[in-house]
């Protein structure tokens, strides 16, 4: 046998094989059921902030007002729990501190869907400072996320979402009152905000 033939007979072997193991693997493994990297919970379909009708002092506030940031993003329904003080500072503020040379990548955001109390005000204004206030439809909101959340509550109020530069609410987290599960919380924010950090070219 010649020289040449047996190489293409080799060769032929080897694709073989690599054939066999991808359609064995394909038709054997449900990718469903293999480990995701996502510590958080994913948004599908994403929803689009500009579809819930949000405003900005008066004005209309779309996802040309997200771009070039990250955001971490939190919905209050006017009131502010323990878990919400967790939420807003531990998992927000400090998490985003916690970023080191990305924190500049990241900014916060709060949804108010009802006039924050003077409880809330005053935690805002004095504990978390430099969060970006902008005000939406509770009926709309709640309508368009909790499907998309996958979650038994038929409220948004009162969790965590990551949000892309281009205004898309992609994965959301819950609060705690808890201390030890408001930290185990935040390496799960931090571990899915840096793998997206790293593999983003945006913000």
């Amino acid at each position: 046998m010649q020289e040449r033939t047996k190489n293409f007979i080799i060769l032929g072997l080897i694709f073989g094989v690599f054939i066999a193991f991808f359609v064995t693997g394909r038709f054997l493994i449900n990718v469903d059921e293999l480990p995701k990297l996502n510590q958080g919970t994913l948004i599908v379909p994403h929803v689009d902030i500009d579809d819930l009708g949000l405003t900005r002092d008066g004005a209309p506030y779309t996802n040309k007002d997200t771009r070039g940031q990250w955001w971490l993003g939190y919905i209050a329904d006017g009131t502010c729990d323990t878990a919400c003080k967790n939420g807003l500072f531990y998992l927000m503020r400090q998490l985003e501190r916690s970023l080191d040379r990305d924190a500049s990548r990241v900014s916060r955001l709060i949804i108010h869907t009802a006039p924050p109390n003077a409880e809330l005000r005053a935690f805002l204004d004095e504990n978390v400072a430099g969060m970006v206030e902008i005000d939406g439809p509770a009926d709309k909101i709640d309508t368009l996320l909790p499907p998309a959340m996958e979650s038994s509550s038929d409220s948004a109020s009162h969790h965590i979402f990551l949000i892309s530069p281009d205004g898309m609410i992609f994965m959301w987290y819950p609060t705690h009152e808890d201390m030890d599960a408001v930290l185990l919380e935040a390496d799960k924010i931090r571990d899915d905000l840096k793998r997206t950090l790293k593999g983003s070219l945006v913000g």
